[in-house]
């Protein structure tokens, strides 16, 4: 067992084998399970794009990392074949955490009655998708300069991809195909605009995997959103390689505060000269390694810490995410958690330079409180917590029920941050929560009297019916 454990490029490859299997099994058994919106299919998307992606350029024979920049930054084979080992065995406890929930909550939301007005659901897209623009174009602004509501106004903004998702699923029930091909092309705006408005594409990146994966789960046939998938995977690393390129002058762009036309003209840049990704370019792998391989930080924090040179941190990083749930507004004196910059810093040894965002990730975050443990148990819960939201939304979206949907998916999509810290995570999963709560408090709930609402499908103004969820 040992030689599985040295770093070479064939104990890489069996390694990427094992990682396709798990998500092989975690697809089987989303699709397996017709109360789904395809939450795990998202983070399993997101998590590979910053482990597998990594491991990918490792396995290559000719590739090994030249530029200065990585040599300086301590990159290679050993780094990043020691963090992939710990990321495949993160995965298998996540996806084993999602088929014990399957198996031991089969029927999240059971025999609860629910009242909802027909009409009500058919416009709720449309209304969610208003809300999300009046928030990202104006109210996030505003809220952003206000302590802990920074975290609502994201949550207003992502609710485009819930109502996204709800518009592709209702063309394609209704066999819309110039509409559902329509919602599905407009998920591209997603990274173009984070990009212009704030200089990252992370955030637009993650919303529009979001949807995909939702699409993933319903579409048919399978044989064809697999080789779609596979497509934009190499289409999407096409153009990071390219966003890559223009990446400073775009941020310069942005951070100076610019003009709109100034930030478009720089954006539309990525799109000149573009190149496809060419697994035998040197240039192309070298920027793989360097943004999308989260494997080196893992890899260089085992070392770190088995190393004496900086003790675990023993549930202390958890016990800081347990504290972001508390607002700031609420305790002026909260103790400063720091960002996941600083916990790569502290757990890696790498000096991170003023104004670089590095992300922590969950594996290493679980890695770096008990070792091996915590990536065992970390997993295998968040997994569990994941199909749980999971199952809960897709039940209610089973029923037509789609804003008792949104109430569960909106939450969940704060657990889709594969590369921040479970403080960021428990953050936006606790925001995002308050806004949901607060937009049925004060303006859904009303839909959900039994008093006011008609049975589904019923036109005139005869007898309400209440309509029981099961």
């Amino acid at each position: 067992m040992e030689f599985l454990l040295q770093p070479t490029k064939e104990n890489m490859r069996m390694l990427i084998l094992w990682w396709v299997a798990l998500c092989c099994i975690l697809l089987w058994n989303q699709w397996r399970n017709k109360r789904s919106v395809g939450l795990p299919l998202a983070y399993v998307a997101g998590l590979s794009v910053i482990h597998l992606t990594g491991a990918l350029a490792y396995a290559m024979e000719y590739y090994q990392p030249r530029s200065a920049y990585l040599l300086q930054g301590g990159a290679s084979m050993q780094n990043t074949f020691l963090g992939f080992f710990v990321s495949v065995i993160g995965l298998a406890a996540f996806v084993l955490g999602c088929i014990l929930c399957s198996l031991l909550f089969p029927n999240p939301r059971p025999n609860i009655l629910k009242y909802y007005n027909p009409k009500f659901t058919t416009e709720l897209p449309g209304t969610l998708l208003l809300i999300s623009l009046l928030f990202f174009f104006f109210l996030r602004p505003i809220l952003n300069r206000i302590p802990s509501l920074s975290s609502i106004a994201s949550a207003g903004s992502y609710l485009s991809v819930v109502s996204i998702t709800f518009f592709l699923r209702e063309a394609y029930q209704k066999k819309n195909t110039s509409k559902f091909y329509m919602w599905l092309a407009a998920t591209t705006l997603f990274p173009a605009v984070t990009v212009i408005s704030m200089g990252f594409a992370g955030f637009g990146i993650l919303a529009a995997l979001t949807v995909w994966a939702f699409t993933f789960y319903f579409y048919r046939p399978r044989w064809l959103s697999t080789t779609v998938v596979i497509v934009f995977f190499y289409l999407g690393l096409s153009l990071y390689i390219n966003y890559m390129r223009e990446r400073d002058d775009i941020r310069e762009s942005v951070w100076q505060l610019k003009g709109l036309s100034s930030r478009v003209e720089k954006a539309v840049r990525v799109f000149t000269n573009f190149q496809l990704f060419n697994a035998y370019n040197q240039s192309h792998l070298e920027m793989v390694d360097i943004r999308l391989n989260q494997n080196d930080f893992v890899g260089k924090a085992v070392i770190y810490i088995q190393s004496g040179r900086v003790e675990a941190a023993q549930g202390g990083t958890l016990y800081a995410a347990a504290l972001s749930i508390i607002p700031r507004i609420l305790w002026p004196g909260k103790p400063a958690t720091g960002g996941s910059g600083s916990l790569v810093a502290r757990f890696t040894g790498v000096k991170v330079a003023e104004g670089t965002s590095m992300g922590v990730g969950q594996v290493l975050e679980f890695y770096v409180n008990w070792k091996m443990d915590s990536v065992i148990i970390g997993f295998l819960l968040f997994g569990m917590v994941m199909r749980y939201i999971d199952q809960a939304s897709g039940d209610y979206l089973a029923h037509g029920d789609l804003w008792s949907c949104a109430r569960w998916l909106l939450p969940g999509t704060g657990m889709l941050i594969a590369g921040g810290s479970m403080a960021e995570v428990v953050g936006s999963v606790a925001g995002n929560a308050v806004f949901v709560y607060g937009l049925h408090r004060f303006l859904f709930a009303k839909y959900y009297d039994p008093n006011n609402v008609m049975q589904p499908g019923h036109t005139g103004r005869g007898s309400r019916i209440p309509r029981k969820v099961s």
